[in-house]
Order: structure tokens, then C-alpha cells, then sequence
């Protein structure tokens, strides 16, 4: 799995792409952290949008700890993240998985970014 961060303004999008595997979300974890600790020091990224739409979603290898690290990340900040771009299989398993209403799903990133504003 690749991710990218860009960040406009005080939204900060994180693009996944590939595989997903175990040993990805360790260095996902990192990243992560270093990003809340950012915005619980009010620096900005302010909004946070993981945009999945090329995550290649490939059965349960990594797909508990990935979506725990959404999960911890979600929790520890102020702001909920938002999420596009998910297909529907994966979907399915986050929501599974969320059992406190983490997870809020967008069709793509300007719907995310409005939610924000709403």
C-alpha cells in the first residue's frame, strides 16, 4: 500500500493506493500519529479526508489493523475524519468493525470537504 499526504489549506487528504497488508499498517500508524500530534498542538491539518478510492481491498490479510489505526487515528483527534472514495465491499467491513460510529462515508472528496462545514 502507498500513501500520500496533501495537504491545501487546513485540510489534510490522505491518499491510499494498492495492496493492503499487515505489514503496511505499521508505517500508516506512524504517519498517523505524527498528524495527531500536529492538530492537538492547533497546527493545522484542521480536516482530515482518506480518500481509498485506489486501496485494493484483498480479503482479511491486514484488514483488522488497518482499520483499528482508523480507528485509534479517529478517536485521539477533535475533528472525526471523513472518508470517499470507499468501495462498497469495504464499506461493509468498516462498518462492521465500528462499533462506536467512527466511519463517515462521502461518494468523493468535495462532499467530504462540505460535511466539514455543515
Amino acid at each position: 500500500m502507498k500513501t500520500q499526504y496533501k495537504k491545501t489549506g487546513d485540510t489534510m487528504v490522505v491518499s491510499m493506493a494498492g495492496r493492503l497488508s499487515y505489514e503496511s499498517t505499521e508505517p500508516l500508524r506512524e504517519d498517523l500519529d505524527k498528524i495527531a500530534k500536529n492538530v492537538k498542538k492547533d497546527e493545522a491539518p484542521k480536516k482530515i479526508i482518506f480518500n481509498m478510492e485506489e486501496l485494493e481491498f484483498v480479503g482479511s490479510s491486514g484488514i483488522s489493523s488497518f482499520i483499528q489505526t482508523l480507528k485509534d487515528f479517529g478517536s485521539e483527534n477533535p475533528v472525526k475524519p471523513r472518508f470517499c472514495n470507499v468501495r462498497s465491499e469495504f464499506q461493509r467491513v468498516m462498518k462492521a468493525l465500528d462499533d462506536s460510529g467512527q466511519f463517515e462515508f462521502y461518494e468523493d472528496e468535495e462532499n467530504a470537504k462540505k460535511s466539514f462545514d455543515q
